[in-house]
């Protein structure tokens, strides 16, 4: 049995992903009420953190985790690359297919 001090690799990435959308939603939402501004994507927004089960159970947890990497640190690809040791092409495709499906998530808002 392999045990994991933080719990289960595809668990950490999930709730940390979750974590950053639920404060980005509830930043945009507090801008929102103080400024009565538009609420421009908060409603895809959230869409994709009440569906992001349905993410996670359609695109591999190392994809995800790289997005997370290459867009919540905001690396390059060239620093990606050199964190990972995968090959540009291989970053962007695993990207690729979690935008894609979030991209399905979100358009059924």
């Amino acid at each position: 049995m392999v045990r994991y001090y933080w719990g289960r690799p595809q668990d950490v990435v999930k709730w940390y992903l979750r974590g950053m959308l639920y404060l980005s939603a509830q930043s945009r939402q507090s801008y929102i009420e103080k400024t009565g501004a538009d609420p421009g994507n908060l409603p895809r927004l959230l869409k994709l953190l009440d569906n992001l089960d349905e993410l996670f159970d359609s695109v591999d947890t190392d994809s995800i985790a790289l997005l997370c990497l290459r867009y919540v640190e905001l690396l390059s690809i060239a620093e990606t690359t050199k964190r990972t040791g995968l090959s540009a092409y291989q970053i962007t495709t695993k990207i690729g297919k979690v935008m894609k499906k979030a991209k399905e998530i979100i358009s059924k808002v």
